[in-house]
């Protein structure tokens, strides 16, 4: 059957119609260029971080560039361009910026204004950066630490004397190449992938990285745990005195634990439930007379937490690897679920999760459940150190140097910790740098005038103007505060 023609066929444009719709669409084209401004790259006094500024002259007055100088040695040829301290102060401001892989370093290169801003007349190139580390032994990893030691203890003698608490945990950095020293071992995310484990020490609180290992993928982390923690306790300013450390079940070693009580520090480990833990919660479980319900008190009126769902038991505990018994308080939370039967009822099941916890402390078991639970906020500040400051790329393939370059992102993210603390106001002094990149240094401005009438202009903000101008003040009072010292 021969399909007929249908009686809606729309109609062809004619020629004439096709030539206007051609032509009204070249119009169309030509006045989009017309708009099209030209590019010229004469702007000498441009920055891509207009406020890092402010980075630079707090470095200055803490003494950074001193601190480098009587700690960081390395003999260098007669013809090298760059000292030792200005490529460490270079790293260092890399890191800060942000840019932590070695092709991006280039960007300071171009950057005029940061080169006004920190009075250096050319930048080095990455492979300068590169071919830098490849010269470091050891010993400038000794060096490093001690330069960060005596970072935190400038740091100290500015406040007043306190009591801190470590916390210590580690984490998996994941390999993609073929890295010194990268075994397989324990990967969440990506299973049985070659990697590194860091294990790292904060102060509680106001964060501050104290002590930085970078270990195979297989590593244990009870593996040379006291001796860790010992190297904490050298690195720890005088003015800091430590009242406690608190880890994960990982860490839960009675070696460190005998350490603390010799030293008179309180300790928090979680351990982990193995077949005493277990055989104690099966034994409660037996005699619920045990279990307590979490209380506070306000008024000297006792309130239950959390419509009760948590429960205390607190009785001492030996394991078999110990030499004594210790405090352990089993804590057990109780979840509820619905299930529903074939003939359609529906019943309330009770289930329980528990955990416990060995401490020398004598404190109650809501206030040890909720002094342990302030240690996850450790996991924030790891997650700060990959994200922020790049420490879970590790693209040498020597082992050393990918611990050396941690341990320069280690003095950064110190440096900025003070920064914070000190210059930025109440509301940002928790953010975390990648805020700060974004909302304060890296906002792009032009470097104008000279000498005492140099100055930087951004683009207007009224926030980031209130924000700079609380950075102003609080860098003059730091500068009256270095004065009084002297």
């Amino acid at each position: 059957m021969v399909p007929q023609p249908s009686n809606h066929t729309p109609e062809r444009n004619t020629r004439r119609k096709r030539r206007i719709e051609i032509l009204a669409e070249r119009r169309r084209i030509k006045k989009i260029l017309k708009k099209l401004r030209p590019v010229t790259f004469d702007n000498d006094t441009v920055t891509e971080a207009g406020n890092f500024q402010f980075l630079v002259r707090f470095k200055e007055l803490i003494g950074l560039d001193t601190l480098i100088d009587s700690h960081f040695y390395l003999e260098q040829r007669p013809n090298c361009i760059y000292t030792t301290n200005q490529l460490i102060n270079h790293l260092l401001d890399c890191v800060l910026l942000g840019h932590t892989r070695f092709a991006h370093m280039n960007a300071l290169q171009s950057d005029s204004g940061y080169q006004i801003v920190t009075g250096v007349d050319r930048f080095p190139d990455e492979s300068t950066f590169r071919g830098f580390l490849s010269k470091l032994s050891w010993s400038h990893l000794i060096q490093l630490i001690a330069l960060n030691r005596d970072l935190l203890a400038q740091k100290a003698r500015t406040g007043d004397k306190r009591l801190v608490w470590i916390d210590i945990d580690d984490t998996v950095i994941t390999l993609f190449g073929e890295q010194e020293g990268a075994l397989n071992g324990y990967n969440p995310r990506y299973h049985g992938r070659p990697s590194y484990k860091v294990r790292v020490a904060f102060v509680a609180g106001s964060g501050e990285l104290i002590h930085l290992q970078l270990n195979p993928g297989n590593t244990n982390g009870m593996k040379d745990l006291l001796s860790f923690v010992k190297e904490v306790e050298a690195m720890l300013p005088p003015e800091w005195i430590i009242e406690g450390i608190r880890a994960d079940c990982g860490f839960a070693d009675e070696a460190v634990m005998a350490y603390a009580e010799e030293r008179g520090w309180q300790y928090i480990f979680k351990l982990p439930k193995k077949a005493t833990i277990k055989k104690a919660i099966a034994y409660l479980e037996n005699h619920p007379m045990f279990w307590e319900t979490l209380e506070e008190k306000q008024d000297e009126i006792a309130y239950a937490t959390e419509d009760d769902r948590w429960s205390a038991a607190d009785i001492p505990i030996l394991l078999t690897n110990w030499e004594k018994a210790r405090r352990c308080v089993i804590y057990r939370e109780a979840h509820e679920t619905e299930r529903t039967k074939e003939d359609q009822l529906t019943m309330m099941l009770i289930t329980y999760s528990y955990q416990a916890i060995v401490t020398n402390t004598d404190l109650k078991p809501l206030q040890l459940l909720r002094s342990y639970n302030e240690r996850a906020n450790i996991e924030n500040r790891i997650d700060e150190l990959k994200e922020g400051y790049a420490v879970e790329q590790n693209s040498q393939h020597s082992m050393l140097r990918n611990l050396l370059f941690s341990w320069i992102k280690a003095i950064a993210y110190n440096v900025m910790v003070w920064f914070k603390q000190t210059l930025m106001p109440r509301s940002l002094q928790r953010c975390e740098v990648q805020t700060i990149r974004r909302m304060v240094i890296r906002v792009p401005g032009n470097v104008v005038g000279s000498g005492r009438y140099q100055h930087i202009r951004l683009a207007p903000n009224p926030t980031l103007a209130a924000i700079i101008g609380t950075m102003q003040q609080k860098l003059r009072e730091l500068a009256q505060r270095f004065m009084t010292v002297l």
